[in-house]
């Protein structure tokens, strides 16, 4: 039975409202001055409540903004060949795009060994943002080998970056080694994805390999709240 305390009273009363629809997915919640005057709280007990339904991934917060309602995790197969564009367009999801940098520069030296060049051969960097339903909950950073990849940063680098690895410089057949761990974001990713800095996150580092050598380097950094991971298994015998 859950303890009877005046702050879990409180998050079932809002996630009440968020059940019932008089709070949707996106939608402000009220402050807590609000909620204090609402339910005759005190500021400590809607704080705790807060934070106790952001655990479960029902709320979250805009860094200075204030509380809004979650909308669903996103289905995501860390292991794809296909575009995450593609993953959200089959789940009716609204997935949007900003280029945050385009350009020419060395790659860290882990990354660097990775893509066979030396510390100070350049490789294209391309860093973007995603937001689910208006929520940013993605910050991407890729490293390309430029030979690979010749004017990759003329391309519109607010579509898909798999649909032109995959279609426009025809690496259709590839490999893509994935490791995850969870991660506490920096203070500039959490500018980026407007939350607090070092706020849980989810990285995903996906190697792009092509008979054997490795052209390209995905990091991923997801809102841990955000996502839900489903992969599918291979059936032996």
């Amino acid at each position: 039975m859950p303890p009877p305390t005046t702050y879990y009273s409180v998050a079932t009363s809002v996630q009440s409202w968020i059940q019932s629809g008089e709070l949707p997915p996106g939608t402000q919640l009220p402050s807590e001055r609000s909620l204090c005057a609402r339910l005759g709280i005190s500021r400590v007990n809607a704080r705790d409540a807060l934070h106790l339904l952001e655990g479960q991934g029902l709320i979250y917060r805009l860094n200075r903004i204030g509380w809004f309602v979650a909308p669903a995790p996103f289905i995501y197969d860390p292991t794809r060949t296909h575009s995450l564009l593609e993953e959200a367009r089959t789940h009716n999801r609204q997935l949007d795009t900003e280029l945050i940098i385009s350009e020419r520069k060395p790659a860290p030296a882990s990354i660097s060994q990775k893509l066979g060049l030396t510390a100070i051969t350049p490789a294209l960097n391309v860093i973007r943002r995603r937001a689910v339903e208006g929520r940013w909950v993605l910050l991407e950073a890729c490293f390309f080998q430029e030979e690979n990849f010749p004017g990759l940063l003329e391309q519109d680098l607010t579509e898909s970056l798999t649909r032109l690895v995959r279609d426009v410089y025809g690496y259709a057949n590839r490999r893509l080694d994935v490791a995850i761990s969870s991660k506490p974001l920096t203070i500039l990713q959490a500018q980026r994805l407007q939350v607090r800095e070092g706020s849980p996150a989810l990285k995903l580092e996906r190697n792009v390999i092509v008979n054997g050598r490795c052209i390209a380097v995905e990091t991923e950094h997801w809102l841990h709240d955000a996502i839900e991971m489903r992969m599918r298994g291979q059936t032996t015998c």
